[in-house]
């Protein structure tokens, strides 16, 4: 009987860890679990970051009210990016500085007056070698 409970909890702990993965967002950067909405970090080829909006569908949708803002912290100090309005979310108008690895701080308000929430990602741009995906957004449970 303990053998048999044993391998059962065993099963259940494999499975439930295989459901904890990170769940990857739709252009392939991190999915940050905000909310109203759902938001993705993606660095694109130039090195800008673009915060995406979805639903719970991960359909794109305007960013409302919703206001954003990335702050990268390379080792040569932190730096505050601009960020333009587009009709998915918002796209920075400067590249990310180079040096990373280092941590990037994305700060996401439903409202201009709302009380923020922070995401810290640790910005790692080489491929994983299992998911092939940028490091910040593996999807890898390591």
């Amino acid at each position: 009987m303990k053998t048999k409970l044993f391998i059962l909890l065993a099963a259940l702990g494999g499975a439930m860890l295989l459901a904890a993965e990170t769940p990857a967002g739709p252009k392939g950067g991190r999915l940050l679990e905000s909310s109203p909405l759902k938001a993705e970090f993606f660095v694109t080829k130039d090195r800008k970051v673009e915060i995406s909006f979805y639903d719970a569908a991960l359909k794109p949708v305007a960013p409302g009210t919703q206001t954003v803002a990335v702050t990268a912290e390379p080792a040569s100090g932190r730096t505050a990016l601009e960020l333009e309005k587009t009709a998915t979310g918002f796209v920075s108008k400067t590249a990310l500085p180079v040096g990373e690895p280092y941590r990037v701080v994305v700060q996401v308000r439903a409202t201009a007056d709302a009380k923020p929430q922070n995401f810290r990602l640790d910005l790692n741009l080489a491929l994983c070698g299992e998911c092939q995906r940028a490091e910040y957004a593996c999807t890898c449970d390591h």
